[in-house]
């Protein structure tokens, strides 16, 4: 049976801790911890945790010398790098099959040299190609709301609202929840960029000439995909009904036009997911938190949150 990869996130964050909490509580058998065995071993004497005996460790060998809580500098961006690189290779070579990460740093990893905007990105330049395209999924509950966009400047965005990146979202989101999430005919709803869905032109006109046209492709298509809607309706109804929502999944335009009302419902229960390669990636909603580093404070929900949703998928495909 293939694994699930756990990839240790920037090792000055709380990522190490919240993976060490999560351990007791999962099927060890199921799991590849990859991460620096030192850095587990600082935890495992402060927090009096161990790793268990059963869950297979892969060390990525390091001088953590340089390594302190909570200071994120170029050596804990390319550990946390080179974890994350690890577990890609690993899927390549067919011995995992889905990995969760804990947080790592932007800027952390920009100082090692890794010009990337995420772990987003750097999952798609890895596990990707012309045909595979990584897409930012955030769940909770049976809600599921799909990035068109991601880690952007907001001036930048109209330029990216294409029919071209409608119609290829749409079609990996319509596929990924047949096949991942076991929905047979998956309804989707889209989200307008403007406000008001533009109100017919005046206050914007891509919805006329872009979004509106491309969710009519879709259709002759077969995919069952409506809109485009005011994205303050439809988004506050979706996260107010989060359980038993209308559609199975959204497409939001841009990063804020949609997590602020996700992440309401709690870091706890929102899973970030990477949709669209050779691999599915899940990871908790927030990020590495170094204000609380090393203090045995972070709340560990959403990381085990996101084992487990790797645990149950297993079950199923």
């Amino acid at each position: 049976m293939k694994k699930i990869a756990i990839t240790m996130g920037d090792p000055a964050g709380i990522g190490p801790e919240i993976i060490l909490k999560s351990l007791p509580k999962i099927d060890s058998s199921k799991i590849l911890l990859i991460g620096n065995n030192k850095i587990f071993t600082r935890l495992e004497n402060l927090y009096n945790l161990k790793i268990p005996k059963t869950i297979e460790f892969y060390n990525i060998e390091y001088d953590v010398s340089n390594i302190q809580p909570a200071i994120e500098n170029k050596n804990t961006g390319e550990l946390a790098y080179l974890c994350l690189k690890k577990a890609c290779d690993l899927v390549i070579d067919n011995v995992v099959q889905s990995i969760a990460t804990a947080p790592l740093s932007k800027k952390a990893l920009n100082l090692a040299g890794y010009n990337y905007s995420g772990q987003t990105e750097i999952l798609q330049n890895e596990l990707g190609s012309l045909a595979e395209n990584a897409q930012m999924l955030f769940v909770a509950e049976k809600l599921r709301v799909l990035l068109l966009t991601r880690h952007i400047p907001l001036k930048n965005i109209p330029n990216l609202i294409t029919k071209e990146n409608i119609v290829n979202t749409a079609k990996i989101l319509n596929l990924e929840l047949k096949n991942k999430f076991n929905i047979k005919k998956p309804k989707i709803a889209m989200c307008s960029l403007n406000p008001h869905a533009g109100e017919n032109g005046i206050l914007g006109d891509e919805e006329l000439n872009v979004i509106n046209p491309a969710i009519n492709y879709l259709q002759t298509l077969g995919i069952d995909i409506y809109g485009s809607y005011s994205a303050d309706f439809l988004l506050s109804d979706a996260v107010k009904n989060y359980k038993n929502p209308k559609f199975d999944a959204y497409i939001s335009c841009y990063h804020d036009q949609s997590l602020p009302a996700v992440k309401s419902l709690g870091l706890d229960k929102v899973l970030n997911i990477t949709i669209g390669l050779k691999a599915l990636r899940v990871s908790p909603s927030h990020g590495t938190a170094f204000d609380i580093a090393y203090k045995n404070i972070a709340d560990y929900n959403s990381m085990l949150n996101a084992i487990k949703f790797l645990e149950n998928l297993l079950l199923i495909i």
